[in-house]
């Protein structure tokens, strides 16, 4: 096995046993281990496509939680910023951009480490719908850019005061409609080459089982205490790729 074959199988388990607990964060586990030795143009589509089968999988298990209005404002926002973030990934310097992703996981991981109780922010109407469409545009372009479409919407949802089931389902659903756009748009805007449909056929699998087991854990563990343990692993690739671009 090959380095380049072994990180992508690593990234992949990794990132699929998250998504298999929580529904999302496929891309923002597995980005820290493929970004090590793959460049961004070849992680994104990998990031998008995986939990895109993924999602395909287990979103009708919780349909009946998907809620079309909350949807549609993420999703008009998410069209279009994923073609602004496609097109920016061909023209961005790769070490910057390591260095922006790397501060967006740091970010991340401390402020969801150090959250206990936050305040929710109420919104309705018009307000509403035009805060969750600019968050779900940010997305969008995160998305285009590195896959990472769902980490701001699952802050900001996290923040309306939904119930639980509501919050996952909107999430997912956000993350499936983001994704296969995004494939949509850097399929057209940029193509597959051979190397990425091989990878595909790769992670693919290791995907699948990996959110199977995920799912088996989940079961077994707290989940609050392996969210944790997640975020600090998170955490600490962030910094990696820090301590690697800073060089």
């Amino acid at each position: 096995m090959t380095t380049d074959t072994a990180v992508l199988v690593a990234g992949t388990l990794a990132g699929s046993l998250v998504f298999g607990i929580s529904g999302f964060a496929f891309a923002l586990t597995a980005s820290v281990i493929w970004l090590q030795v793959l460049p961004p143009a070849e992680v994104v589509p990998l990031a998008v496509i995986c939990p895109l089968v993924l999602n395909v999988v287990t979103l009708p298990m919780i349909r009946r939680d998907v809620s079309l209005a909350r949807l549609l404002p993420f999703a008009a926002g998410s069209t279009l910023g994923v073609p602004i973030g496609v097109l920016l990934v061909a023209r961005l310097d790769a070490g910057v951009l390591r260095l922006a992703i790397a501060a967006l996981l740091i970010a991340y991981s401390v402020f969801a480490l150090s959250r206990k109780h936050v305040a929710e922010i109420r919104l309705a109407g018009g307000a509403a719908r035009i805060a969750d469409g600019g968050v779900g545009f940010v997305g969008g372009v995160l998305g285009g850019i590195a896959g990472l479409s769902a980490v701001l919407p699952s802050l900001w949802i996290a923040l309306r005061g939904w119930p639980k089931p509501v919050q996952r389902a909107l999430l997912q659903s956000y993350g499936f409609y983001s994704q296969a756009f995004t494939v949509l748009v850097f399929a057209g805007f940029v193509g597959f080459d051979a190397r990425t449909l091989t990878a595909l056929m790769i992670c693919l699998p290791v995907a699948i089982a990996g959110s199977l087991v995920g799912l088996a854990v989940f079961r077994r563990l707290s989940g609050d205490a392996f969210r944790r343990v997640v975020l600090w692993i998170v955490l600490c690739g962030g910094a990696g790729l820090l301590l690697r671009g800073a060089k």
